[in-house]
């Protein structure tokens, strides 16, 4: 179905919604979101009650309406797709989501102060889910962040997914329930914000692209992925413009930078990975959509060396294949095929191989082995009243998913403050 529906198809489509009593829908959304209720409104013509009923649990609303992966949530356990196909809850939503930002916002009371504060660091989704949750808690909060509120859907998800205006009406709703405090947090201003909080929330994900551990990744013409779709989606005419552009990776990342290559002009775009299509950890849309695209993928190949002199050159490769050996998410173990060598052509090579966290802070707590930081169920770090939550703590996620964090960690800094004030 398309994702923009017509009032009639709207209608139709929430008709054929079973109303499910504990439904299974709202139980895998992430952010909780009353699946049945908003459909209900929908269906008898109430659009703002239901962009109100999404937005009440889901504060980046508007950005999952348009990009959420809802065959891997809400409509992927739908009960009507026992009868025929499940309802298409995402286009719903955008639906609803959609005519509240033509009619305009409706304007919603402003919650009792309770007293304490809370500070939040880092503008993304699990930041801006916990703001906004906090203050609905009744906290005071400041949300600090050295770039505009947003996060990676502002910055790096491609503008033919995303566009900025989608983004902005979320954060022009929220804005009025933090204050925005812009500001690069070290660990000399970590401890400020830190003493004069009670407690903390830090959410700054994964800012630091993880090199390819390869000769020649030096070269001119080697750009991280994100820099490369931070650069596409600011500044698209200065983005570079190889016209044999090679990505590394296997994941979503890599395939919103080998589709907006494309979309930037480069004739021969190729994607390489390691393993096989049954192996990549990416959403079905987005690899139908790079393949639109024209996008090549390359399967079972692995960089060796960049090659160049001043600028990049070509990317010699070797062919692999899977071992019987797993590695830590079960997937089995690539291995070199001997003399497979061969050298590709590309003036541009993009690594996507993932990130890891960059905040200097971030020491001060302790670690999982894969560097992100270590949380326990309560989303609470190695110190008490500081709390972590969204990619920061558990590698490359969905949008819902960190917005789920963000919602969760509030309510356990609720009840840790409430403890140590003894209500």
């Amino acid at each position: 179905m398309k994702s923009f529906l017509s009032d009639r198809q709207a209608r139709l489509e929430a008709e054929r919604c079973l109303q499910c009593f504990d439904a299974p829908c709202t139980a895998a959304c992430p952010a909780q979101i009353d699946v049945p209720r908003f459909i209900t409104m929908i269906k008898s013509g109430n659009v703002r009650g239901a962009a109100e009923t999404v937005k009440s649990a889901n504060a980046l609303a508007n950005v999952c309406g348009k990009i959420c992966p809802e065959e891997e949530f809400c409509q992927s356990v739908c009960t009507r797709a026992k009868q025929d196909m499940p309802i298409a809850i995402r286009e719903l939503h955008f639906y609803a989501t959609y005519h509240e930002n033509k009619l305009g916002y409706s304007s919603p009371a402003l919650f009792h102060g309770n007293g304490s504060s809370v500070a939040v660091i880092g503008a993304g989704p699990a930041g801006l889910a916990c703001a906004f949750e906090l203050a609905k808690l009744g906290y005071h909060v400041d949300l600090y962040d050295c770039k505009s509120p947003g996060g990676v859907p502002r910055n790096s998800i491609p503008a033919f997914r995303l566009s900025v205006e989608d983004v902005r009406a979320d954060v022009d709703f929220l804005s009025r329930f933090f204050e925005f405090r812009k500001a690069d947090v070290d660990r000399k201003r970590f401890a400020e914000i830190r003493k004069s909080h009670d407690a903390v929330f830090i959410a700054v994900g994964l800012a630091v692209d993880k090199p390819l551990p390869i000769p020649g990744a030096h070269l001119p013409g080697v750009m991280p992925v994100l820099l490369f779709l931070e650069s596409a989606k600011r500044t698209p005419e200065t983005t570079i413009r190889g016209e044999h552009v090679v990505i590394v990776g296997g994941g979503n990342v890599s395939l919103d930078a080998a589709a907006t290559a494309k979309r930037l002009g480069s004739q021969n775009v190729v994607l390489i990975y390691r393993r096989g299509e049954a192996e990549m950890r990416v959403w079905k849309s987005e690899l139908e959509e790079a393949r639109r695209q024209g996008v090549q993928i390359q399967f079972f190949t692995t960089p060796v060396e960049i090659v160049g002199l001043k600028h990049v050159e070509g990317l010699r490769c070797r062919r692999t294949q899977l071992s019987d050996r797993l590695d830590a998410t079960g997937r089995r173990i690539p291995v070199d095929i001997e003399g497979s060598e061969f050298t590709m052509e590309t003036d541009a090579v993009i690594p996507a191989i993932g990130q890891v966290p960059g905040a200097e802070f971030l020491t001060l707590f302790d670690r999982t082995p894969g560097g992100y930081v270590k949380v326990d169920e309560s989303f609470s770090t190695s110190d008490a009243s500081v709390f972590a939550g969204g990619d920061l703590v558990g590698g490359e996620g969905t949008i819902v998913q960190s917005v789920g964090h963000g919602k969760k960690a509030a309510h356990s800094i609720h009840r840790h403050l409430s403890e140590m004030a003894g209500t």
